[in-house]
């Protein structure tokens, strides 16, 4: 689809500014359209803004360059070298510097001499990002839904093995497992930063294509959901933690501490399978209950320290479990207090 959406944004940036007139070769039309959809989504509008800036940067530089030191092999390595200099004295980072190299690169070694283009190129890499706009939020905007989906499902999957996995060690006494898993809840950093991208573009799109509007509110419910869930893989990394140290040290640890943190594993796995269905997600508000539960006979079982943090944890995820299901602060909290008294 975003293959589909770059071509058909470059061929109408390079109509558009062939229509204009401006210049005789509006190559920066199409690369700007293209640098904007490919950006990720979510930061399309922010990549047009660089585009533009950059193309002037570059253009404005190469063009007083050239005037002094002309064009050539050597040329071309000063003028690029001053430009993205200048660039990153003036943002630091970011794609901005490499559009404003490229640009002068361009200018430097394609140019006429005899023309200015600075400002032509900057009015068709505007034409470039506005045409790119209008095919990915106006012409085909994607399923803002599907783009959570995919990212979230990995991580999801992912968070729901690894708790099974340690509930499962902590039940038989294996702290190599538990080792294991919590190196897997470390690496995943990258699927955090994923389900946050996804969740950021989701709410682009929503926000200014007319034909995703009517998912506004589902997709705030969303971004609520993934902050929640991003919470509970910071919480199963701290549970796996104290596990590792509850085995190491030979603290007691009931049946029921390692049962309960399998029933986290569950409601996560169970609120993949119902948001995928768009269910709403009773087995998975089910599982993360009933780990309180298990965790609450656990320590009147009775729990070393670090046993002791582990029933917290539980505690906690399942409060943020109960959150990404849309349920309000105060209700989750009565419904984790309720479920521990039972």
């Amino acid at each position: 689809m975003v293959a589909i959406q770059a071509g058909l944004a470059a061929g109408l940036a390079w109509t558009a500014a062939g229509a204009v007139a401006l210049d005789n070769n509006p190559v920066f039309a199409p690369i700007a359209a293209v640098g904007t959809v490919a950006a990720a989504a979510g930061q399309r509008l922010r990549r047009t803004v660089e585009l533009v800036v950059g193309v002037a940067l570059g253009a404005a530089v190469a063009d007083g360059l050239v005037v002094v030191v002309d064009r050539g092999a050597w040329q071309i390595a000063v003028i690029a070298a001053v430009t993205i200099a200048t660039a990153i004295a003036v943002v630091g980072r970011g794609s901005l510097i490499t559009q404003a190299g490229g640009t002068a690169v361009l200018v430097t070694s394609v140019a006429p001499a005899s023309e200015r283009v600075d400002a032509p190129q900057v009015f068709n890499a505007v034409l470039g990002g506005a045409s790119a706009l209008v095919v990915v939020l106006l012409l085909l905007p994607l399923n803002p839904l599907r783009i959570v989906e995919r990212a979230a499902g990995p991580e999801l999957d992912d968070l729901s093995h690894q708790l099974t996995e340690v509930g499962h060690a902590l039940v038989r006494r294996d702290p190599a497992a538990v080792a294991d898993s919590l190196q897997g809840l470390r690496s995943m950093g990258a699927q955090l930063t994923q389900l946050s991208d996804a969740v950021q573009g989701g709410l682009e799109v929503v926000r200014y294509s007319p034909q995703r509007f009517r998912w506004r509110s589902t997709l705030r419910e969303y971004r609520i959901g993934a902050e929640h869930v991003d919470r509970a893989v910071l919480g199963a990394r701290g549970l796996a933690r104290r596990a590792y140290t509850a085995i190491s040290d030979d603290e007691p640890i009931p049946a029921a501490l390692g049962h309960a943190v399998v029933d986290l594993g569950h409601a996560v796995g169970s609120l993949h399978a119902e948001f995928v269905r768009g269910r709403e997600p009773s087995s998975a508000r089910h599982h993360a209950l009933r780990a309180v539960h298990q965790a609450g006979h656990a320590a009147r079982d009775g729990l070393g320290l670090s046993g002791t943090v582990v029933m917290a944890q539980i505690r906690t995820i399942a409060r943020d479990l109960l959150r990404a299901t849309a349920i309000s602060r105060t209700d989750a909290n009565r419904m984790v207090r309720q479920a521990t008294q039972r």
